[in-house]
């Protein structure tokens, strides 16, 4: 039998002579993408990426500004950018929530580069002065802070490697002062980071300086003069791709997109209204500009990603695979909502804005059956993320005397699944967490739970040094307790106060 047009045209692959054959409906570049500019530089070409701050820069280009294609360039595999360079560096972004979805291809990444194969390459973008911003979803640790210093982590291997070897960079870091140290005297450049640190500008300012500082000090005065950090927050819902989304945007595409991203509808972008010099118009992509991003960061981190983490161990160690799932699951559900709770009393409201309201919608988007954001995704990294997301909080409510006892039971969800490596029916779990080992050797050192708390809250590269008080490691270790003893869904449906 014969493929009908249909079917072949499902199996051509995405490219800018395919979009004649994308179906009706599919949204499409609304500009001339041979005579774009090449004007951003992003580092971590992912899905994230792909799925909101080049779609930001798809509004800038629409309004006319040609300036701003994205060189996109890869850190740690040449996969993405291998596809991409296949279909034009031409993508697909469908936005799902139950049956409801909405397609669009993407033109604004215009380049690909991958870093271990083309230093030189990277190193020249960030350096052309016609580059004045750089973007970077590079995730927590991509960064090469220490967790609990907060400064620079001189242990870090490639920032080791970078600090002897500055021409032939590994790390972020490195390739950014490689990128800078070259361009002309003067250029200004913005620096974007998008990952989920607080005070994300700040702290990218302060690690590279003192990056900067122990190789090159001129290099270090020069980006006190010519480079801006902003800070940013980011949200949106991006799971990892697989067959069955690829699958789903190739039907809605009438072609084949293998770099495919589905996502949730929501997306938000608060930015630090501070460049030194040229910078797309995000705004006509919805982007608030504002001169203080920090209510914005903590509302997310906590909120958000707190909680998120929360519905990952409790997902991990119930045999919940989704985030869905844990919301369709009555006692983890409720665990969400109250883990949700206890961070809420912790945040600050930005100017105007309704934080309860944004409770309410992040339950129901955590409830979009239609994304497999996977409850393993989440929990990768745990040591990285645990002293940004929940620590802060749960110091500040200690200072003041208070229970948190939802995000409490969370972070001894946390050191159970780090103390047995195994879900309540016995299934090992994958921990994908670099800095996992140590402190899971410290748990699984202790004679008992009291020993297992003791020895955890002394792990200074997670939980710093300032002491923690003795009723939470009391209360932290009865939780483990039952988790040992009855584990994870009877910890989830205790009461309050128990």
């Amino acid at each position: 039998m014969q493929p009908t047009s249909a079917t072949a045209a499902r199996h051509q692959l995405l490219s800018q002579e395919a979009l004649l054959k994308v179906r009706a409906g599919v949204e499409r570049p609304r500009y001339d993408r041979s005579g774009l500019g090449r004007g951003i530089v992003h580092l971590g070409l992912g899905a994230f990426h792909r799925a909101h701050q080049a779609l930001y820069t798809e509004a800038a280009l629409a309004q006319g500004d040609s300036r701003w294609g994205i060189i996109g360039v890869s850190l740690r595999s040449p996969a993405t950018g291998n596809t991409l360079q296949a279909q034009d560096h031409l993508y697909s972004v469908t936005e799902r929530h139950g049956d409801a979805s909405h397609t669009r291809i993407v033109g604004a990444v215009v380049a690909s580069l991958y870093a271990p194969q083309a230093l030189q390459q990277v190193i020249d973008a960030i350096a052309d002065p016609a580059v004045s911003v750089v973007t970077s979803t590079v995730t927590e640790k991509g960064y090469s802070q220490h967790p609990s210093t907060n400064g620079l982590d001189l242990s870090d291997q490639d920032i080791r490697h970078d600090l002897a070897n500055p021409e032939r960079p590994r790390s972020t870091l490195g390739i950014l002062a490689a990128g800078i140290r070259r361009r002309p005297r003067g250029a200004p450049l913005s620096v974007v980071c998008c990952d989920n640190m607080a005070g994300n500008g700040d702290t990218l300012r302060r690690l590279l300086t003192q990056f900067a500082q122990l190789s090159d000090p001129e290099l270090a005065r020069r980006i006190d003069d010519n480079i801006a950090l902003p800070n940013s927050m980011v949200d949106r819902i991006v799971p990892a791709a697989s067959t069955a989304s690829l699958d789903l945007a190739s039907r809605h595409l009438g072609v084949r997109d293998e770099a495919a991203v589905v996502c949730e509808p929501f997306t938000q972008w608060v930015i630090e209204d501070h460049f030194a010099g040229p910078r797309p118009a995000w705004e006509a992509g919805g982007a608030l500009l504002t001169t203080d991003v920090r209510p914005y960061q903590a509302m997310k981190l906590r909120l958000l990603n707190g909680t998120h983490s929360a519905m990952a161990y409790a997902g991990q160690l119930c045999g919940l695979a989704s985030i869905a799932d844990v919301m369709a699951h009555p006692a983890a559900a409720e665990f969400a909502q109250g883990v949700m709770e206890d961070l809420r009393a912790t945040v600050a409201a930005p100017p105007g804005y309704d934080v309860d309201r944004y409770c309410r919608e992040l339950l129901h988007r955590f409830e979009n059956t239609a994304l497999a954001h996977l409850t393993a995704q989440i929990a990768t990294d745990g040591t990285q993320k645990i002293p940004v997301r929940w620590l802060p909080a749960l110091r500040e409510s200690c200072s003041a005397g208070i229970e948190r006892p939802f995000l409490e039971r969370a972070l001894a969800m946390w050191l159970h699944y780090l103390r047995t490596g195994r879900s309540d029916c016995g299934e090992v779990l994958a921990i994908s967490d670099p800095g996992a080992a140590a402190l899971a050797d410290r748990l699984r050192s202790a004679g008992c739970d009291a020993d297992a708390v003791h020895q955890a809250l002394g792990h200074a590269a997670v939980f710093g040094t300032t002491p923690w008080p003795a009723p939470l490691a009391a209360r932290l270790a009865a939780y483990l307790a039952v988790l040992a003893n009855r584990g994870a869904a009877a910890l989830l449906s205790m009461p309050p106060g128990q």
